[in-house]
């Protein structure tokens, strides 16, 4: 079946499903397409300066940062830092900490757990 403009899908802050999270930061997000098998997501999120400790994620997230600066922390001690413009797969399973150093936006798909 032959897709036309009609059926591109816009990604970004205002569009989708809305939720103010509560993990102990400033956060916001829009789903914006979630799979007919429901096994991915993607959307849009925007957060404030802060940090938040999570357990090991489910699935593998496709990461997009567009704006800010963000820094995550395994349970190891280990950390890495991304910018915006720069990309990343954060793997299921991983569990550590989130900072938000500066505040961000990032556009990101939830895959199917493998």
């Amino acid at each position: 079946m032959t897709k036309l403009v009609q059926d591109i899908k816009r990604l970004g802050a205002g569009v989708g499903t809305h939720a103010k999270l509560d993990f102990g930061m400033d956060e916001d997000d829009w789903c914006a397409l979630q799979g007919s098998s429901k096994g991915h997501l993607v959307g849009w999120w925007e957060g404030k300066v802060g940090a938040v400790s999570f357990p090991a994620t489910a699935t593998d997230e496709v990461v997009w940062l567009a704006e800010g600066r963000v820094a995550l922390t395994d349970v190891e001690g280990g950390r890495v830092e991304f910018r915006a413009g720069e990309a990343y797969l954060l793997p299921a399973g991983f569990a550590g900490r989130w900072e938000t150093l500066e505040d961000a936006k990032k556009l990101y798909v939830l895959l199917d757990p493998a």
